[in-house]
C-alpha cells in the first residue's frame, strides 16, 4: 500500500481565465464551456476505449487522464458541473470492467492500484486510483477496509469544493456494494462493520465540508442562483448516510453510539443551514423509526444547537408524521406496544416548548408542530386525554398573544380542531378537552361554522347519549355558529339555502341523542336543548323546534304509562304539554301549516295520556290555524282534522260533539262546491264506524252528511257531477259494509240508479270521461265480490240495471 501523503496536494488550476467575450452572457458562457469540456470527454473516452480493445493499458490511461483532466475545471458552475460529470461517470465503466478482467486474467491489481498513482495530475489520478481501488477490493488480494482507509485519505488532497464533492461521491458510488458488513463477502479479513461505519462517516464529513464551502464559490451578484444550484446538489451529501442506513451490521446500540452522535457533530459544526436542514432531514427518513424513537431525545437535543436560520418545524413535524404513521402501521398489525418504552410524546412536549420560548417561532409553524404531535398523541396514546388537554392548552395561549390573522393560520387552526374529531369515536370526548372552545371562538363565524357541522356528524355517526343539562349545554355552546347567526353582518346569505336546509336538519337530528332513564332528568334536558333553539331565529326554529316537539310528546307517554307504577316523577304531563303548546304558538307564527299538523299530532298524544282539556285546546288552536289557511289548502287540512278526531279513544262526547260539529260547518264552508261535497262526505267518518271509541257513534248523522253532500253536488256544475256521484257511492257502500243501520240497500239502490240514468251524458270528447266510466266499473266490480262473499247482506242491491 503507498502512503497516501504523496498524494497531499492542493493543486492550483492552470485553466484559462473565464472572461466574457462582447455580448455574451454568463448562461452563454457557461454553456460553451460545458460543451467544449464533453467534447473532449467524448473523443478521449472513444481513444481509451479503442486502446482498451487492443489491450494497450499505458495508452487507455493516457486518454483517461486527459478525459478526467475536464474535472479539474473551476469555471463550470455547480449543475453544469454535475451533467460533465456525470458523462464521466458513465466512460469510466469501460475502465472498471476492463480492469476487472484484467484481474480475471491473473493481473494483480495492487501493481495497478500503484501504476495509477503516477499520474501527474492529482484529479485524473484520484478517479483512476478510485476505479482501481474498486476493483482491488473485490479481488480481496489486500483487506477492504485497508483500500478504504488509503482512498478516503488521499481524495484529502483535492479541498476544491466542487471537484471534491464529486470526486468523493464517485468514491461512495464504486465502493457501495464492497463495504465491509455482516453477512458480507468483505466480512472478516476484510473488516467488521465498524470499519465500514468509519469509513462512511469520514467521507461524509470532508463531503459536508466542501458543501458548505461551495456557497462562498462564484461572485456575489450569483449568491442567489449558486445556492439554488447547491441546493440541486445537496443530494451528493445524503448518500453517505444512506449508504449508512443500508448497513446490516447497525444495531440499535451501534446506531446509538456509533453513528448518530457524530454525524450530529458533522452536522451542527458545518455551521451551514442548507446543509444542515438536508442533512437532518435524511437522518431522519433513511434510518427506522426503532432507531429514531430510542434516541429521540438526541436529535432533538441536537436540533435547538442548529443554525436559527433552520425550519425546526419541517424537521419536528416530519418527525411526528413518521412516529404517527409508524405508529398506526404497528396497531394495524396488533402491536399496541411499539414505542420501544419511549414515551416520544412527553420527549416532543420539552422540545417543542423550548423551542417556542428559545426560537420564537411564528403562529403558523406553531400550529403546524401542534398539530402534528396531536395527530402523534391520539395515534400514540389514545386513552391519555392529559396529553390533548396540554397540547390544546399551549395552542391556546399562542393564539390569545397571536390573534389570528390571515387565512393559513384560521386554516390551521381549523385542522387542530378536527384532529381529535377525526381520531375519538365518541363527541363526548371532545367535550372534556379544556381549551378547545376557546380556540374555537378565535375562528371567524364560517370556519366555526365548518368545525360545528363536523363536531355534530360525529356525534351522530357515533350515535353519542346526551345524558346530562351540562352536555346539552357543551354541545350547543360547540356548535352556536349552527344555532345562532352572528350579531355582526356574517349572516347567512340567501342563496345559500341548500346547505343551510341541510345544517339545520343535521342540528335538528341532534335531539335523538337525548337520553335518560329518569323522565325528570329528560324534560330538564329537552328543556335546555329548548333554551338553545330558541334563540335561532326564524329561519332556524321551523327545523329544530320540531323534532323537539316530537320528543316532548313521546316524553308525555312515557311519564304517562309510569303512572300506574311507583313513580316519584316530578315531572307531570301537564307541564309536559305546557311546553309544547308553547312552541308551538312560536311556530304558528312563523309556519302555521305544520304548526296545524303539530296540533293535531299533540292532540292525539293528549287524548292517549287521557288528557281531556289539553286534546280540547289544542284541537281548538289548529281550528284556529285553519281558519286563517288559504282556501286552496283547507280541504287537505279538513282531511287531517277529521282524520284526528276519528282516531280519538279517551275525548269527552261533549267535546267531541263540538269539534265534529265545528268540523261539519267548516266543509260546508269551503269555496268551491265540489271541495264541499267531498268534505261533507269525509265528515260522515265522523260519526261511523268509531273503531276506538263506540260510544261516540252516530249513524244518523252519519247519513246526515251523506245527504247533505248529495244535495250540495246539485249546485256543481253538470260535467262535475258524475263523478261526484260515484264518489258518493263508494262512500255509501263502505258505510253499508260497516254496518251503518241507517245506510241502507235503498240508499245504494238509489245512488246506481242515479249513476246509471246520468252517465250516459258524458260527451265522449271530455278528457275525464274515461276514467270516471273505469272508476264506476270499479265500483260495481266490488259490490259485486261482496255479493259474492255476502249474498245475504247484499241481496236486495239491484245489479240488473248495471
Amino acid at each position: 500500500m503507498t502512503n497516501y501523503q504523496n498524494a497531499r496536494e492542493y493543486h492550483v488550476d492552470d485553466d484559462e481565465e473565464n472572461t466574457l467575450e462582447a455580448g455574451q452572457t454568463i448562461d452563454d458562457k457557461q454553456k460553451s464551456l460545458l460543451n467544449t469540456s464533453k467534447n473532449v470527454v467524448d473523443t478521449e473516452a472513444w481513444h481509451m476505449i479503442r486502446a482498451l480493445d487492443k489491450n494497450l493499458l499505458d495508452d487507455a490511461l493516457i486518454h483517461s487522464a486527459k478525459m478526467l483532466r475536464q474535472l479539474r475545471t473551476s469555471d463550470l458552475s455547480p449543475k453544469n458541473y454535475y451533467d460533465l460529470y456525470m458523462l464521466v461517470f458513465d466512460k469510466m465503466r469501460h475502465l472498471e470492467v476492463f480492469f476487472q478482467e484484467e484481474n480475471k486474467r491473473g493481473r494483480r491489481m495492487q501493481d495497478l492500484y500503484e501504476v495509477v498513482q503516477h499520474t501527474s495530475e492529482i484529479v485524473p489520478r484520484l478517479y483512476l486510483l478510485i476505479t482501481v481501488g474498486s476493483v482491488y477490493i473485490k479481488s480481496k488480494e489486500a483487506p477492504a477496509k485497508d483500500v478504504l482507509k488509503d482512498l478516503v485519505e488521499m481524495c484529502k488532497g483535492v479541498q476544491h469544493p466542487t471537484r471534491g464533492l464529486f470526486l468523493r461521491n464517485y468514491l461512495s458510488q464504486l465502493s457501495k456494494d464492497k463495504l465491509p458488513d455482516v453477512g458480507s463477502e468483505y466480512e472478516g479479513v476484510g473488516g467488521q462493520v465498524q470499519d465500514s461505519i468509519n469509513f462512511i462517516i469520514q467521507n461524509f464529513t470532508e463531503t459536508v465540508h466542501l458543501f458548505s464551502r461551495l456557497k462562498n464559490e462564484g461572485p456575489v451578484s450569483e449568491r442567489e442562483k449558486r445556492e439554488k444550484e447547491r441546493n440541486e446538489l445537496s443530494i451528493l451529501v445524503g448518500k453517505s448516510l444512506e449508504r449508512l442506513s443500508n448497513l446490516e451490521g447497525v444495531t440499535l446500540e451501534m446506531y446509538r453510539k456509533m453513528v448518530l452522535n457524530k454525524v450530529l457533530e458533522v452536522v451542527v459544526q458545518s455551521n451551514d443551514r442548507m446543509a444542515q436542514q438536508y442533512l437532518i432531514d435524511c437522518i431522519i427518513q433513511v434510518f427506522p423509526d426503532e432507531f429514531h424513537m430510542a434516541t429521540l431525545d438526541t436529535l432533538l437535543q441536537s436540533c435547538l444547537d442548529l443554525d436559527q436560520g433552520v425550519n425546526l418545524r419541517a424537521i419536528f413535524t416530519s418527525l411526528m408524521d413518521r412516529f404517527s404513521s409508524y405508529t398506526q402501521r404497528r396497531v394495524s398489525e396488533g402491536d399496541h406496544h411499539s414505542n420501544a418504552g419511549v414515551n416520544v410524546v412527553e420527549i416532543f412536549l420539552k422540545y417543542v416548548d423550548k423551542v417556542s420560548e428559545v426560537y420564537g417561532i411564528g403562529t403558523s409553524d406553531n400550529l403546524l408542530i401542534n398539530s402534528s404531535l396531536l395527530s402523534l398523541a391520539l395515534q400514540a396514546y389514545p386513552d391519555r386525554t392529559d396529553y390533548v388537554n396540554r397540547i390544546i392548552s399551549g395552542v391556546a395561549s399562542h393564539l390569545s398573544d397571536a390573534p389570528i390573522n390571515d387565512d393559513q393560520v384560521v386554516k390551521l387552526t381549523r385542522k387542530i380542531l378536527t384532529i381529535p374529531l377525526e381520531s375519538y369515536s365518541s363527541v363526548l370526548k371532545i367535550l372534556d378537552i379544556e381549551k378547545y372552545n376557546e380556540i374555537l371562538t378565535l375562528l371567524p363565524f364560517a370556519e366555526r361554522r365548518m368545525v360545528a357541522r363536523q363536531i355534530v356528524r360525529t356525534a351522530l355517526k357515533y350515535n353519542d347519549k346526551i345524558t346530562t343539562v351540562d352536555q346539552v349545554n357543551e354541545l350547543f355552546e360547540l356548535i352556536r355558529p349552527m344555532l345562532k347567526d352572528e350579531a355582526t353582518n356574517e349572516t347567512l346569505a340567501e342563496d345559500d339555502w341548500e346547505d343551510f336546509e341541510e345544517e339545520q336538519n343535521l342540528v335538528a337530528r341532534t335531539v335523538h341523542l337525548f337520553d335518560h332513564a329518569e323522565t325528570d332528568n329528560l324534560f330538564k334536558i329537552y328543556s335546555a336543548a329548548r333554551k338553545h333553539f330558541g334563540q335561532g331565529g326564524v329561519k332556524r326554529i321551523q327545523f329544530t323546534l320540531v323534532p323537539l316537539v316530537f320528543k316532548y310528546l313521546e316524553l308525555a307517554t312515557k311519564i304517562h304509562h309510569s303512572q300506574s307504577e311507583a313513580s316519584t316523577s316530578v315531572i307531570k304531563q301537564d307541564k309536559v304539554f305546557q311546553y309544547v303548546m308553547e312552541i308551538l304558538e312560536v311556530l304558528a307564527n312563523q309556519r302555521p301549516g305544520p304548526a296545524l299538523q303539530l296540533y293535531l299530532q299533540s292532540a292525539l298524544c293528549a287524548d292517549r295520556c287521557e288528557l281531556d282539556k289539553i286534546v280540547y285546546e289544542l284541537l281548538s288552536q289548529a281550528f284556529m290555524l285553519y281558519e286563517e289557511e288559504d282556501s286552496k289548502v283547507q280541504l287537505d287540512y279538513l282531511h287531517l282534522i277529521i282524520n284526528t278526531l276519528q282516531g280519538m279513544k279517551h275525548i269527552s262526547e261533549d267535546n267531541y260533539n263540538t269539534l265534529s260539529t265545528k268540523t261539519c260547518q267548516y266543509s260546508s264552508k269551503l269555496l268551491r262546491k265540489p271541495d264541499q261535497c267531498r268534505a261533507v262526505l269525509m265528515c260522515s267518518h265522523l260519526f261511523w264506524p268509531m273503531v276506538d271509541n263506540k260510544e261516540l257513534q252516530n249513524s244518523s248523522k252519519a247519513l246526515e252528511c251523506l245527504q247533505w253532500s248529495l244535495k250540495i253536488v246539485k249546485s256543481c256544475l253538470s260535467n262535475q257531477q258524475i263523478l261526484l256521484f260515484v264518489e258518493i257511492l263508494n262512500v255509501y257502500a263502505h258505510h253499508f259494509d260497516k254496518k251503518n243501520d241507517k245506510v241502507t240497500t235503498e240508499y245504494l239502490n238509489g245512488m246506481i240508479d242515479l249513476i246509471f240514468t246520468n252517465i250516459p251524458n258524458l260527451e265522449e270528447t271530455d278528457e275525464t270521461a274515461a276514467p270516471i266510466n273505469i272508476f264506476y266499473r270499479n265500483t260495481l266490480k266490488h259490490l259485486r265480490l261482496r255479493k259474492q262473499q255476502d249474498g245475504e247482506m247484499y241481496e236486495d242491491v239491484r245489479f240488473t240495471l248495471m
